[in-house]
């Protein structure tokens, strides 16, 4: 499904996608950046993208490129609609084989280091090395 107009398909992309789960991929029309996400509930993720202040508490990309832009400049793509328990697995084969510039990490379900901490050379090496671990399990 594709929502070429995330402004003015945003009661529809709400309604359609509640209580659903599945991928999507947020792209910029003029620059083709994108975006991929998952959720267990894709109508309360998209609901969040919509609540303006919480995206401007937000560091992540996507959402000052949201704030930046305008909804009417993204088109939101539904990848795939799939069981909760494939989410993460899903999410990480289209960050593989779509590339997506506005993810900052990529390993689908990582979890972003807190910004602004200082992390000791050996607390960032054993980041690594878990990473690293992480995706070997996750990639066939």
């Amino acid at each position: 499904m594709i929502y070429e107009n995330a402004d003015k398909d945003k009661l529809n992309i709400l309604e359609k996608n509640a209580l659903k789960s599945g991928v999507y991929r947020w792209v910029h029309k003029d620059s083709g950046k994108c975006y991929v996400g998952s959720s267990i509930n894709l109508g309360k993720r998209f609901d969040y993208y919509y609540n303006i202040s919480s995206l401007m508490k937000e560091k992540r990309i996507i959402g000052k490129a949201l704030l930046k832009y305008g909804y009417s400049n993204f088109s939101l793509e539904i990848l795939e609609y799939c069981e909760a328990s494939k989410c993460l697995e899903r999410e990480q084969y289209y960050m593989d084989l779509f590339k997506p510039e506005y993810n900052i990490l990529k390993i689908a379900g990582a979890q972003a280091p807190c910004l602004g901490v200082k992390r000791s050379e050996e607390t960032r090496a054993k980041m690594s090395a878990c990473e690293a671990l992480r995706w070997v399990i996750i990639k066939p």
